[in-house]
């Protein structure tokens, strides 16, 4: 445990962020200002226990505005897990500092964002992979929220009827999935028949 905690603190040493808001609270509108339109790596870290998260976005601004927002993320946890979504609501923004860590092309972000996860192996991260919601789990209560949202009246289906149009449509392509028998030739049918009946016959 001793190596890999000082493993984990030479890799931060080694990585110097384009920019740091050493609180994030204080500086929310300059980070939504100064990052406006562009794209990159960034990375939360707590001040308090200093553990971490990394993600990537397209548009910065948007994205880390998503976070300022208390409402979007409550109602975010209540669909499914986010450790950093969690400790943000739980210490406040001006326990936490958010640092660019790179800007780069849209097509390199993934990649660029996997480099950072697998190197500095945030805490807060639960997807180990890089565009992925590989290892995110939903509770049995969420799972049962989420059941009950889409059933009865809340089902997008709900009260709404196909036209006769669109009802010809599905039909007509369900019968072109029909599998039609080939032709089969007298001798077959003949052959065929008399097997039922336990006979053999030579043709």
């Amino acid at each position: 445990m001793k190596e890999n905690k000082n493993n984990m603190k030479n890799n931060n040493n080694k990585i110097i962020p384009v920019i740091s808001y050493m609180d994030a609270s204080r500086d929310k509108s300059l980070i939504l200002c100064e990052n406006k339109r562009k794209s990159g790596i960034y990375r939360w870290t707590n001040n308090i226990n200093n553990k971490s998260y990394i993600g990537s976005a397209k548009f910065l601004d948007n994205r880390l505005s998503i976070y300022y927002s208390s409402t979007t993320l409550k109602k975010r946890l209540e669909r499914g897990s986010s450790a950093i979504y969690s400790a943000l609501l739980k210490y406040g923004y001006n326990k936490f500092k958010l640092e660019i860590l790179e800007y780069c092309e849209v097509d390199v972000l993934i990649s660029r964002e996997q480099y950072y996860l697998d190197i500095l192996k945030p805490e807060y991260n639960i997807c180990k992979i890089a565009g992925s919601t590989l290892g995110k789990v939903h509770s049995k209560s969420t799972k049962e929220k989420i059941g009950k949202s889409i059933k009865g009246k809340n089902h997008p289906w709900f009260g709404k009827h196909h036209t006769f149009e669109t009802r010809e449509k599905i039909n007509t392509k369900h019968l072109n999935r029909i599998h039609i028998m080939p032709k089969m030739k007298l001798e077959t049918k003949l052959k065929l028949s008399l097997r039922s009946i336990g006979l053999n016959i030579k043709v």
